[in-house]
């Protein structure tokens, strides 16, 4: 074994009450150059803890009256990962009624939100079902008026061409003697 120059990484960790991947994260945010053993394992100078220890007293300020936000780790089980979330401590009355109020206050525009939609929906549902009955109106009128048409039309055309002569002179005589009889 060589020298021991340092603290392991293990003895910095207990030191800091820190992750051993915090404080690499931290190592490697600083590109702290360590010297390592035999054994290929970081050595921790006095001045490289010191420098930790500023970075850690940084990160995690103390909580004093005018900074109103504690903050809690929130783990998942299983997991070394954690969230953090911002907690609020309110102390006025004045402060804590004006939350509640602007928390109702969106819930009652979330909700009128909601019902503005519903109609909408509901309004545009009724108009595509009357645009389904002029649809099916215009279809069955479409329908009337070919079978209409189908019947007009005669199979033989000589045929017809032969009544509408006949009937057409009649018509003229018709016509020709009213005018006449005055």
């Amino acid at each position: 074994m060589g020298r021991n120059k340092g603290m392991s990484t293990a003895d910095v960790t207990k030191l800091l009450g820190v992750s051993r991947r915090t404080l690499m994260r931290w190592v490697q945010q600083l590109d702290m150059q360590l010297e390592k053993n035999e054994l290929g394992h970081y050595q921790f100078s006095n001045e490289d803890v010191e420098r930790l220890k500023q970075i850690q007293s940084q990160s995690q300020p103390p909580q004093t009256q005018s900074q109103p936000v504690s903050q809690a780790v929130q783990t998942v089980q299983g997991s070394r990962k954690g969230t953090l979330k911002n907690v609020e401590v309110v102390e006025n009355p004045l402060e804590e009624s004006l939350i509640k109020r602007m928390e109702e206050l969106e819930r009652a525009l979330r909700s009128k939100a909601d019902d503005v939609v519903s109609y909408q929906m509901l309004q545009h549902r009724r108009e595509i079902e009357e645009l389904t009955k002029k649809i099916a109106l215009l279809e069955q009128k479409i329908e009337d008026l070919e079978n209409a048409q189908s019947k007009r039309e005669p199979k033989d055309h000589s045929l017809v061409f032969d009544q509408s002569t006949t009937q057409k002179k009649p018509r003229r005589k018709n016509l020709i003697s009213s005018i006449f009889s005055f």
